[in-house]
C-alpha cells in the first residue's frame, strides 16, 4: 500500500496586533514582521515611540505557535518551516494579503498614508516573499539582520523597484559572516532593484533606537 500526501484547505483564525491611533492625524503605518520563536505582541513594543510622532503599527503573527523550549513555558511562532514549506508559504501570503486588504490600504487610502515594512530574521524572507508574491505595495521595505528568500524573481517585483529598501545587517551577528551581506546585496541588484546597505556595531537584533540612529525613522 503506497502512501500519499494530500491537502485540505481549512479556515483558520490569524492574530495581529495594532499600536498607535488610525485617524486623520497619524503619518504612516509600520509593518513589523517578527522572526523565528517570537510573538508579534512582545515584538511590536520595541517600536512603541514610533507612535509618538504619529505612526501606526501593525504587527502579524506567524501561524505556527510552539513551546520555544520543552512541552511548557514561552511560547514563539514561525512563519514557516522547512516541512510542507510550500503550503506554508500559500497560507501566509494569503493571510497577509487578507490583512493587507481589509486594515491597511483601506487606511492609506482613507487618510492617504504612507506605508513601511520592516521584516527582522526570518521575518526577512516573509517580507520579501510576500513583497514578490503578493498584493503588498509599500513606500519603504526594510530587512534586517535576515535573509531575503531565495526562490522568488524580484525581477517581476515592480512595488520594490519604487520603493526606499534597506539592507541592514549587523557586525557581530552569530548567524552570519561578517561578508554576508554580499550575498542580499546582489540578489537586488541582479534584479535591477536600487537599495541602501547599513551595518551596525551589534547583534542579532533590532530596536527602536537603531532604527532611529541610522536615520530609518
Amino acid at each position: 500500500m503506497n502512501m500519499q500526501e494530500k491537502h485540505i484547505t481549512v479556515t483558520r483564525t490569524a492574530r495581529y496586533f495594532t499600536l498607535g491611533e488610525l485617524n486623520q492625524n497619524t503619518k504612516d503605518i509600520w509593518i513589523f514582521i517578527h522572526g523565528h520563536k517570537q510573538l508579534a505582541g512582545k515584538f511590536i513594543k520595541q517600536f512603541k515611540e514610533l507612535t509618538g510622532s504619529g505612526s501606526y503599527l501593525i504587527a502579524p503573527e506567524g501561524l505556527m505557535r510552539f513551546y520555544n523550549k520543552g512541552d511548557n513555558g514561552d511560547v514563539g511562532a514561525s512563519w514557516m518551516t522547512k516541512e510542507d514549506r510550500e503550503s506554508d508559504i500559500k497560507d501566509y501570503v494569503s493571510y497577509l494579503d487578507k490583512l493587507y486588504d481589509e486594515v491597511i490600504k483601506r487606511a492609506k487610502e482613507k487618510y492617504n498614508l504612507t506605508v513601511n515594512g520592516l521584516g527582522f530574521s526570518q521575518g526577512v524572507a516573509t517580507l520579501s516573499r510576500w513583497l514578490v508574491l503578493g498584493k503588498g505595495k509599500i513606500d519603504k521595505a526594510v530587512f534586517w539582520c535576515g535573509n531575503l528568500a531565495h526562490d522568488v524573481d524580484y525581477a517581476k517585483a515592480e512595488s520594490l523597484k519604487q520603493a526606499d529598501i534597506r539592507l541592514v545587517f549587523a557586525d557581530n551577528d552569530k548567524y552570519y559572516p561578517k561578508d554576508y551581506y554580499l550575498t542580499q546585496e546582489k540578489i537586488l541588484a541582479d534584479a535591477g532593484i536600487n537599495f541602501k546597505t547599513q551595518i551596525f556595531s551589534g547583534g542579532h537584533e533590532v530596536s527602536f533606537e537603531l532604527m532611529k540612529s541610522y536615520g530609518i525613522v
